[in-house]
């Protein structure tokens, strides 16, 4: 099939949150053909880091960069066509189908994340000005992350609330894009000296401040420990990652740290350990831009202790 010229593009999250706006997109654009971008949460492209970096480059702090992911996909899974009040499959490629939609709505999921992966998407398709210049917007509702359930209201992303997720969301970007470059130069090592297969595994900040939380607790209740583990939110993906490391495992059903995992903590530079990660996010996000530079601060003072570290013998 072909893409038309005049077609509506709307950018979402996946599958479920399409279903929700099947009513509403058939009344709004009736004999209009509209295409549905798939970013599953970005799952097309991956951070690309500068080549040639030596130690001496260490701790470094550069601007995000994009390209497509090394992962195998299937460009199917990822465009499909609204059509009589049916999700239709479709073999057209989401890239070239941002570079030539007619009009491109957002419509990923309400919060930091969706506009996040709308703005990466298209600055990888259209550069950087075409990514920010005002578009037409859905506001979604939903009961939970992945369960959207309506369209709320339609608007544009110069509205104060996608301006809200969008600073939140560059901010998340910049601060991991380096957090994630500088952790593989200098803390895989200390994974590696702890038995962690390093050709599998990384560790980045939610999780190895995840890990310090957990070491952290006295010991809890089952249901003590799950009240709170919930309050890291989506920490389950990062349960598993880490208990595939062997840095954490579960007693009881309840989550602990591993002695793998107090061993590797023992290697890092005590203030590694950052109790007040959630309130640092927040405030760099409230202030973004502005705050990029107190980002590029604490990243450089965090792995510049780490660089010249050497911990006591034990």
């Amino acid at each position: 099939m072909e893409a038309s010229q005049s077609n509506i593009v709307l950018v979402m999250e996946g599958r479920d949150s399409a279903r929700a706006i099947i009513p509403f997109a058939a009344n709004r654009w009736p004999g209009r053909q509209v295409l549905l971008v798939y970013t599953r949460s970005l799952a097309l492209l991956e951070f690309r880091y500068p080549d040639g970096l030596t130690e001496a480059d260490y701790p470094y702090v550069g601007e995000p960069a994009w390209k497509l992911s090394d992962s195998e996909w299937a460009t199917s899974d990822f465009v499909v066509e609204l059509l009589n009040g049916e999700l239709v499959k479709t073999d057209l490629d989401p890239f070239q189908v941002i570079k030539s939609a007619g009009e491109i709505w957002f419509a990923a999921h309400p919060g930091f994340s969706g506009a996040h992966s709308f703005e990466v998407l298209l600055t990888h398709c259209l550069g950087a000005d075409e990514a920010t210049r005002e578009r037409p917007a859905l506001i979604l509702t939903a009961k939970w992350e992945s369960k959207i359930t309506r369209v709320v209201d339609t608007t544009t992303t110069e509205d104060p609330k996608y301006r809200q997720w969008s600073a939140k969301g560059r901010a998340r970007q910049f601060f991991n894009y380096n957090f994630d470059l500088n952790s593989e130069a200098l803390l895989t090592e200390s994974l590696r000296k702890v038995g962690v297969d390093v050709s599998e595994f990384r560790i980045n900040e939610y999780s190895l401040q995840f890990l310090y939380w957990l070491r952290r607790q006295p010991t809890l209740s089952e249901g003590e420990n799950s009240t709170e583990v919930k309050k890291w939110v989506g920490s389950g993906r990062y349960q598993i990652k880490l208990r595939n490391m062997g840095l954490l495992a579960f007693q009881d059903r309840l989550a602990v740290i591993t002695d793998r995992g107090k061993e590797f903590l023992n290697l890092l530079h005590p203030d590694c350990e950052d109790p007040d990660r959630e309130a640092r996010h927040k405030a760099w996000a409230a202030d973004w831009p502005n705050s990029k530079e107190q980002m590029g601060a604490y990243l450089r003072t965090f792995f510049g202790k780490q660089l010249h570290y050497t911990p006591a013998a034990r």
